[in-house]
């Protein structure tokens, strides 16, 4: 083994370098640890572990399994981007695992828009991944200074990466960590898809703990969320992520926390891309939509099945040259006009709330008390709340923050009463027709959006002929926003 810091040989089963003093390892795995080292530091004790093969340049880019430089593969003088496992990772054998099923998994993998790779091994007690060194830029760099891409360029990324994943899924790879930042753009416009560091092999469940969440919070699918296992339907839920960020120039859901997110992909409807652009075509939109679907069979049986239904889109010869030349140009960083839009309206993270539920109605299934541990590992304080479900796919979005004890000698404010600072009501049923009633009174058929609410305890109905009502009582503060997203109600009979 050798020292990181001075160059030295350590002799196996050491801990620290005789010489500086250096923690090298872990004895219970073979991989050196690199305990504090950053920036130029980092760099320069990676060039003495990999001289003769590979001459380190700089770092290029960090992901969640490893650290990505820029360097020349000496044998042959060409150009890799080289892949070492993070520092301070290597104390975990899972996470040396981890990155081994990577090499195994990626070598698997050759097609056009999957970054190619050229050499796996270990030098000097440090795994690495050799790949091929795209030079062009990540996609959501590009989305960052230029906004939303124009319909024939998003068309054509999304071909791209259906491609990609259409390939690996046949294979029974699932990437679980699609996002824009890990398609880049080339110089010739070419789209390709790129760390597999978190991709899960469909015979391999060794690494994968019940409910263990791995991805992206921004791309990250409901059933990801939940701390359910990543199939090929969650891959096709953040490339509509992705797609959705391309047509309007951010991602559907934001969130200052973990759990923020995870309560969006789990209970809120995207936003409607039309209010963003008028120039999007209903067959377009009606992917994304079904790409963004709460539930994995909402999605397409398969992602072969998933391009076919990109690729079935009017798409000319002309738009897919005029896409590589717009792509080419921004990977150059070269100005092209600006796509008109209008902002994406914000969606306000729900409150924490309090539910009581009559006690014949309340029932907790696993996948809730997932959602919950998830949220409780984000750092998020649900006061009091319990959040039950009939099933998980047809839990409602309960989440309201429960309210400062009003005076004693307040009253509280009548129905009809002028507040300017009432809370509001977001709620969609199904079936459409179902009638939606805040204290006993109606207020809507269908679904209501903002619809004022006053401080206090308020019961929350939803009913329909046919069908159980959803009947619930929430505690609401001033200015909370009680938002339910969509309430399905369940026929009497059971499921058709």
């Amino acid at each position: 083994m050798i020292c990181l810091r001075c160059g030295a040989t350590v002799p196996d089963g050491s801990r620290f370098c005789g010489r500086c003093g250096l923690l090298v390892s872990d004895p219970q795995v073979s991989t050196v640890i690199l305990e504090g080292a950053t920036g130029e530091a980092e760099v320069e004790r990676l060039r003495l572990v990999f001289a003769g093969d590979f001459d380190v340049e700089r770092e290029i880019g960090r992901g969640g399994m490893g650290v990505i430089y820029r360097a020349t593969e000496v044998a042959l003088q060409r150009p890799v981007a080289l892949k070492v496992l993070a520092p301070g990772l290597g104390t975990a054998p899972r996470s040396t695992e981890r990155f081994r099923r990577e090499a195994r998994v990626v070598a698997e993998l050759e097609h056009p828009n999957i970054v190619p790779v050229y050499r796996v091994g270990q030098i000097g007690g440090v795994l690495y991944i050799a790949m091929k060194l795209v030079d062009g830029r990540s996609l959501d760099s590009i989305l960052r200074e230029q906004g939303p891409l124009t319909v024939s360029v998003a068309l054509y990324v999304l071909r791209a990466a259906s491609r990609a994943l259409a390939y690996a899924h046949k294979r029974a790879i699932v990437h679980r960590d699609i996002k824009s930042a890990n398609l880049l753009v080339d110089g010739d416009g070419r789209v390709l898809v790129t760390d597999f560091g978190v991709a899960l092999h469909a015979a391999d469940l060794t690494l994968t703990e019940a409910g263990a969440v791995i991805g992206t919070p921004a791309f990250m699918s409901p059933e990801q969320c939940a701390g359910q296992r990543a199939g090929p339907q969650s891959d096709q839920y953040a490339l509509g992520v992705v797609a959705f960020e391309m047509l309007a120039g951010a991602v559907p859901f934001e969130s200052d926390t973990i759990a923020g997110y995870i309560h969006h992909h789990l209970h809120t409807p995207p936003p409607d891309l039309r209010r963003v652009r008028d120039d999007l075509p209903e067959p377009l939109l009606a992917v994304v939509e079904r790409l963004l679907a709460k539930h994995p069979g909402d999605r397409y049986a398969t992602s072969q099945a998933m391009l076919d239904a990109l690729e079935v889109l009017p798409f000319s010869e002309q738009d897919r040259r005029g896409s590589e030349e717009t792509l080419h140009h921004l990977a150059g960083g070269v100005d092209v006009p600006r796509v008109p839009s209008r902002e994406l309206p914000r969606i306000s993270d729900a409150a924490t709330l309090v539910v009581a539920r009559r006690p014949d109605r309340t029932r907790v299934r696993p996948a809730a008390w997932a959602a919950l541990a998830i949220v409780a590992f984000a750092g998020a304080l649900i006061a009091g709340g319990r959040i039950g479900a009939r099933e998980p796919a047809q839990a409602p979005p309960i989440v309201v923050a429960p309210p400062a004890p009003a005076p004693a000698n307040k009253p509280e404010p009548t129905p009809d009463a002028a507040d300017s600072a009432a809370a509001t009501l977001r709620v969609l049923t199904t079936p459409a027709s179902a009638e939606i009633l805040v204290d006993g009174q109606l207020v809507g058929t269908g679904g209501v959006l903002d619809h004022p609410l006053h401080p206090g305890s308020r019961r929350i109905q939803a009913r329909a002929p046919g069908y159980a009502d959803f009947d619930t009582t929430v505690a609401v503060a001033t200015g909370d926003l009680v938002n339910f997203g969509r309430v399905s109600l369940r026929p009497r009979t059971g499921r058709p």
